[in-house]
């Protein structure tokens, strides 16, 4: 098996992927969820026609950890031709036989190189110590070392141990909890899924700051709306235009901030959605594996 080879080195794979892929689209049945159901199938099951992430890697040469991550962020991109664009980039944009294995470290470095990340670490100087551990291991794999996994462990146990001392900042400790989730090697299936999900912990945490939306609203909206299928409410109405009314009617205010808070939600997907092209781009620039060079030679 050509391990993190894309398309395995060879041009019909690529080829049998943008068929199954087109295929699916054209018929209407991509969508975002479920992964394979009743015709139906995500990104996942489109190109595997099962809801298999490792025969998608084994398949198709991408890293493991990509591949677990892929549907969170095919996700983000919410309308489902948004989301088929992006995997027909993903499909088109990789080279056959480009060597994808330092494509995930190049990732996680890039996501503990983020500003607001570094600044939050730089707080506590045994934090920012752990962040530059762990993104310096990371570094070393795009070198093309392999660092031991002992050397990982140490990291890893510094981050956690440094991560709950920290009682009395609530934001560096989400940033904290990025650089833990982040010291894995890139090989592990989950690093990126897990780490990309810390960063939207703290996106959202930051977004609740900035509109002064608190977890007592958010209780409070619930409270609302639990009280309503009890006495039945307004029950003419559905969903979010049900929740919305009822807050208009109890808490006018509560309902002007909850609609604040929908708006900034909405734009959580941009993370996700950028951190996705920017894959894009890396596998693009990817280097030839040796034994593509070969044959093309």
């Amino acid at each position: 098996m050509m391990t993190d080879i894309a398309f395995l080195g060879d041009p019909a794979i690529k080829a049998q992927a943008l068929a199954r892929l087109r295929s699916h689209v054209a018929a209407g049945t991509f969508v975002i969820f479920p992964a394979w159901e009743d015709g139906k199938a995500n990104v996942i099951g489109a190109l595997v026609e099962a809801d298999d992430k490792q025969a998608f890697a084994d398949q198709y040469g991408y890293p493991i950890a990509f591949t677990t991550a892929l549907e969170m962020i095919v996700n983000a991109f919410r309308a489902v031709p948004a989301a088929q664009d992006f995997v027909g980039a993903l499909l088109e944009r990789t080279p056959v036989g480009a060597d994808l294995s330092r494509v995930v470290p190049q990732v996680l470095a890039y996501l503990l190189e983020r500003p607001d990340v570094a600044t939050l670490t730089a707080r506590h100087v045994e934090l920012e110590i752990c962040r530059c551990s762990v993104l310096a291991l990371h570094q070393r794999a795009i070198a093309g070392e392999t660092p031991d996994r002992k050397e990982w462990k140490s990291a890893r146990l510094a981050a956690v141990a440094t991560s709950d001392t920290i009682t009395d900042d609530a934001m560096a400790r989400l940033a904290g909890l990025i650089v833990e989730a982040a010291a894995w090697p890139a090989t592990m299936r989950t690093v990126l899924h897990d780490t990309l999900g810390a960063c939207g912990r703290l996106e959202i945490q930051q977004m609740m700051d900035v509109m002064g939306w608190t977890d007592a609203d958010e209780s409070r909206v619930f409270k609302i709306r639990e009280q309503a299928e009890v006495d039945g409410r307004m029950a003419e109405l559905e969903g979010l235009d049900r929740v919305l009314a009822l807050l208009d009617a109890d808490d006018p205010e509560l309902a002007r901030g909850f609609r604040e808070r929908l708006e900034q939600f909405g734009k959580l997907g941009d993370f996700y959605r950028t951190v996705g092209w920017k894959v894009i781009d890396l596998s693009e620039q990817a280097p030839l594996a040796a034994s593509t060079r070969e044959n093309v030679a």
